[in-house]
């Protein structure tokens, strides 16, 4: 208890240190006297302000425990167990003091309201978040895809692809949207793209799409090249 009560006062004491710093070079800008060094120094303080009190934010979140509560809902997630995973995860959003904790929890919430068919639910809990660019984007957009602008979950999970690769899940679901919204050829030309992030199984239930609807050209029969498939027999 002691230590812990140490941890306190030396991070309040270095909050101190740091306003006090950037008081005397906001002070000694204003009066015109070693305007670059003042700035340098205003600008370190002001962003060891902020570091120290997202430290504090998350020591607070460990002492509660709640990042072991989230992996606790993120389980009951995965088994199913919606509604028990969205009362762990709304509790820890509640008693977040980070900014990330609640925001990873905030979309947890989102993805049970979905689970529970309730995607106007999912974009209510997502609107607490502030700044729609923090969140995750295949999250935003499967919420905004069951809510019925499905155009919008596709531009969301494409301005998503172009600044990195998406995950096997968000692929998958860059896919499903393909495929719906561009027809089964342009989703068998983007597994053709994805096939590194793809397992077999999941361009082979493209390729199966593309039979079952009697979908036929180039990028069909590449992928079936790629997979090893031989062609449907063509009457």
């Amino acid at each position: 208890m002691q230590s812990t009560e140490l941890r306190q006062s030396d991070a309040k004491a270095s909050i101190w240190v740091a306003l006090l710093a950037f008081a005397v070079a906001a002070f000694a800008l204003c009066h015109h006297q070693a305007g670059s060094t003042a700035l340098v120094a205003m600008t370190c303080g002001f962003a060891l302000v902020l570091a120290r009190l997202r430290q504090e934010r998350d020591a607070a979140d460990s002492r509660l425990g709640l990042a072991d509560e989230l992996v606790r809902a993120q389980q009951l997630f995965e088994r199913g167990a919606h509604r028990h995973a969205l009362r762990v995860a709304h509790d820890v959003a509640e008693k977040a003091q980070s900014a990330r904790l609640q925001r990873t929890a905030l979309e947890l919430v989102a993805w049970c309201e979905l689970g529970m068919g309730r995607p106007q639910a999912a974009r209510d809990a997502l609107s607490w978040v502030s700044g729609s660019g923090a969140l995750d984007p295949y999250c935003v957009a499967a919420v905004e895809d069951a809510c019925g602008e499905s155009l919008w979950a596709l531009h969301l999970v494409e301005r998503a692809a172009r600044k990195r690769p998406l995950s096997r899940e968000a692929t998958l679901f860059r896919l499903d949207l393909y495929a719906r919204l561009r027809g089964v050829e342009a989703a068998c030309t983007l597994a053709l793209q994805q096939m590194s992030r793809l397992r077999v199984d999941d361009a082979e239930r493209v390729l199966g799409v593309a039979h079952a609807t009697n979908v036929e050209g180039e990028a069909v029969r590449a992928l079936e090249r790629a997979l090893a498939r031989p062609s449907r027999p063509h009457s």
